[in-house]
């Protein structure tokens, strides 16, 4: 369900990165949530320098005070680290997890909102990036309160070692920079692995959704195994793609692993001949093995960040290429959490059970290029008006033009136009209902409610029955029937995309629930081509009946002879011009048009 706003949608700059705008949307608690990562860091080195500290001046030298008092120092040092991780980690999670929830919420608002520009995506691509990629691109929150303080407490103990013993610095300092460059070579390398895995895998998805979608026409043709052998070479080529990104990522996790173990084994060494020789204390050695050994964990953590890096910065940029191709980008205000959570439906009313008023009918005017050259329509209110269309495309191009979606059309509605920018707002007075049903899942009367106004949905006054409502706009469809068909009547669950209900029926249902929103001007582009002659023609009766109201204009997209015949007049469209208007029996004079309607 598409959500309402009064607002055009900021336009499109430079499209900003992804993960940019999740740094700077927590500008204000990142810099606090460094503090107590640091803290946190900087207490795991600590400590064993202080232990050392501790077995030289207190047990060495006998002295109960100080072994005492040190005890309670790495205690109290402890309690602080452990609240100061609990705090640190809530607030960035948190913030990870407001970021997972914003990047979704903006793409598949950015993908509903029609304002958006139109995209050639398969479904689960979009479903993927939506989902999977918008989770990856948030993980930022998680790398960036421990990445930069682990690095930050590495390079400070290894300055400590240095100053201690130039040979220890000498090891650390070679170890950390073998690392670097080992990272510096593998992270180009992870990314567009990275990005080829992603992009198999929504490959693999969106095939799988494809298959879902159109199950009942495969299981029709008897082609459930071709299908399955189809999305099994998808997911296999997914699965490989998968499987190098995972080799190549333990190959790289492997050598930054070695090179950080001969590090500490050299510290080590060097620290325990230095002890040996005289040179340092036991505690020294003791502090030098633990810092070490912190930093070996550091640095094995650190080496992993080509690989998070690797998978946040591709799902970053496929989050902000799909917002890119919509038009929109990730900090537009329109798709702002809290600007949606408020947004609603605008059904049309202006105030609480107010009928919306006509707005003086609809008004189109080709222009001079594309495929409606100098075409002029007029529906007015109080008629319906059909369209017959020789070429199909043209068709299209009229519901683009109608729905605001190409600019090569003037459309008016009364005296308003209709243009991209604000066509989101015209949806209470203009409703077009596309050919492809799309119906969701829920029951019949969620259905027939999706669209229908407030003052409909209340209950009746009057005392007429609380289904008045949907019982007028099955009518005006022809689907009286179903509530006799469907086993709970309104209360049957309709399944995702109508897959319990035969073509004909989900049609009909789309049918009702295009009357059900009582548009002040509603288009229908051939609402009935997935029905018998018979049914055809009770709809084209009963549909006009119920439209032919002097605040309602119906346009009729459509080559069915029982629409036509049933409308006030009819236009017949070819190569993009007007040929011939009048009603449908002047029109049967026209050989081109008799043609069109009997074949």
């Amino acid at each position: 369900m598409l959500l309402a706003s009064s607002a055009s949608p900021s336009s499109p700059a430079p499209s900003r990165g992804v993960m940019r705008s999740i740094v700077r949307n927590h500008r204000r608690s990142i810099p606090w949530i460094m503090v107590l990562s640091f803290v946190v860091e900087g207490v795991d080195m600590l400590v064993p320098v202080l232990m050392g500290l501790i077995i030289d001046a207190g047990i060495v030298q006998g002295s109960l005070l100080v072994t005492v008092g040190g005890a309670i120092g790495i205690f109290v040092l402890r309690l602080l680290s452990t609240w100061a991780w609990t705090i640190m980690f809530a607030a960035s999670q948190r913030a990870r997890m407001f970021e997972r929830h914003r990047l979704r919420v903006a793409v598949t608002a950015a993908v509903l909102d029609p304002r958006s520009k139109p995209i050639e995506r398969p479904a689960g691509e979009v479903l993927s990036i939506a989902t999977s990629d918008a989770d990856k691109a948030s993980d930022v929150m998680d790398m960036l309160p421990w990445a930069f303080p682990a690095t930050t407490v590495v390079l400070a103990a290894s300055v400590w070692l240095a100053i201690l013993d130039l040979w220890l610095g000498l090891a650390t300092m070679l170890g950390i920079a073998v690392m670097v460059i080992v990272v510096r070579v593998i992270s180009p390398v992870l990314s567009a692995r990275y990005d080829a895995q992603q992009s198999k895998a929504a490959d693999a998805a969106a095939t799988a959704t494809d298959l879902v979608h159109g199950l009942r026409v495969l299981q029709g043709l008897g082609v459930q195994s071709r299908a399955r052998a189809q999305y099994r070479r998808r997911s296999r080529t997914a699965l490989d793609a998968a499987l190098v990104n995972a080799r190549f990522s333990g190959v790289s996790s492997g050598l930054t692993t070695l090179v950080t173990a001969a590090m500490m084994a050299a510290v080590v060494i060097i620290a325990s001949q230095r002890t040996v020789a005289g040179d340092m204390t036991i505690g020294t050695l003791i502090a030098v093995v633990g810092v070490a050994r912190s930093n070996m964990g550091m640095l094995q953590g650190l080496s992993g960040l080509p690989v998070w890096w690797a998978s946040m910065s591709t799902s970053a940029r496929r989050v902000r290429n799909l917002l890119a191709d919509l038009g929109r980008e990730v900090d537009d205000p329109e798709l702002a959490v809290e600007r949606l959570a408020l947004a609603r439906d605008e059904r049309g009313e202006r105030s609480p059970g107010e009928r919306r008023p006509g707005t003086g009918g609809l008004r189109l005017r080709g222009s001079g290029t594309g495929r409606l050259r100098g075409i002029e329509l007029l529906v007015p209110d109080g008629r319906v008006v059909a369209v017959a269309c020789a070429d199909m495309r043209d068709a299209e191009a009229l519901i683009e033009a109608i729905s605001g979606r190409t600019e090569l059309a003037e459309v008016l509605l009364g005296g308003d136009e209709v243009t991209r920018e604000n066509r989101f707002t015209n949806r209470a007075d203009l409703l077009v209902e596309p050919h492809v049903v799309d119906l969701f899942d829920g029951t019949l009367r969620e259905q027939l409610a999706t669209r229908a106004p407030d003052s409909v949905l209340a209950p009746p006054q009057d005392g007429s029955a609380p289904d008045a409502w949907a019982d007028a706009a099955l009518h005006a469809a022809g689907a009286d029937d179903l509530l006799r068909i469907l086993p709970e009547g309104y209360d049957t669950r309709i399944l995702d995309r109508g897959a319990n209900l035969s073509g004909g029926q989900r049609q009909r249902i789309a049918l009702a629930r295009a009357v059900a929103a009582d548009a002040p001007v509603l288009v229908l582009h051939d609402p009935t081509t997935a029905v018998d002659a018979v049914t055809e023609q009770s709809i084209a009766e009963a549909l006009v009946a119920a439209r032919q109201r002097p605040d309602r204009a119906t346009l009729l997209i459509t080559r069915s002879p029982a629409l036509l015949r049933a409308a006030d007049q009819v236009a017949f469209v070819r190569n993009g011009s007007l040929a011939g208007h009048g009603d449908h029996e002047d029109l049967m004079d026209h050989d081109d048009y008799r043609k069109m309607v009997q074949r």
